[in-house]
């Protein structure tokens, strides 16, 4: 015979909550480790290349001094812009989980990709540092720098002689285990 319990709802005992996160560090390192396959970590990043309406997107595995690295380039809409015109790293640093996109789709857009907010840290299980440049409406280039395992990002700016449309990504150095993938398993 199964035993059945009716749990009545009262008024004065009832208790209710938020969820919360009580250490933000903690969690981004267990979302971050959370992705194991490097080659969705790099679907990961082409898709934002697709989300910021890329036509050409160009993947380049490769050695410079003495060390392998990763670059995505695209020629879209770049890092979404801040008031002053610059790209908004700031919010890309400070709003994981928190994705734009998800809000894009909830006002009915069509065709996006990605909707999480985590696809940036997917670096973790590629390399050991990111470089993120997009240009800014003042022909500045701005980059933004995050390393593994690292609660800080840094942004800088430089002058390009010809800015360049899009985005920049370059991860590097890159994980003995990414180090083997060519371009076709990349493909």
């Amino acid at each position: 015979m199964i035993e059945k319990k009716t749990f009545k709802k009262r008024g004065k005992n009832k208790k209710s909550g938020k969820l919360r996160i009580g250490d933000d560090w903690n969690a981004i390192n267990i979302i971050a480790l959370s992705q194991t396959n490097p080659l969705k970590a790099v679907a990961e990043f082409i898709e934002n290349s697709i989300d910021a309406n890329a036509r050409n997107i160009t993947i380049t595995r490769g050695r410079e001094h003495h060390e392998s690295y990763l670059r995505i380039v695209d020629d879209g809409d770049g890092i979404p812009r801040d008031d002053e015109g610059q790209p908004n790293f700031k919010y890309v640093a400070t709003h994981i989980c928190d994705s734009i996109k998800r809000q894009l789709k909830g006002k009915g857009a069509q065709g996006i990709q990605g909707e999480f907010g985590i696809g940036l840290l997917s670096f973790w299980i590629v390399g050991e540092a990111l470089s993120l440049t997009s240009t800014g409406a003042d022909g500045k280039t701005y980059q933004m720098h995050m390393k593994k395992g690292s609660p800080n990002y840094m942004l800088s700016s430089s002058r390009a002689l010809f800015p360049e449309a899009g985005t920049t990504l370059l991860i590097k150095p890159l994980l003995a285990g990414v180090r083997q993938l060519n371009g076709e398993k990349i493909q």
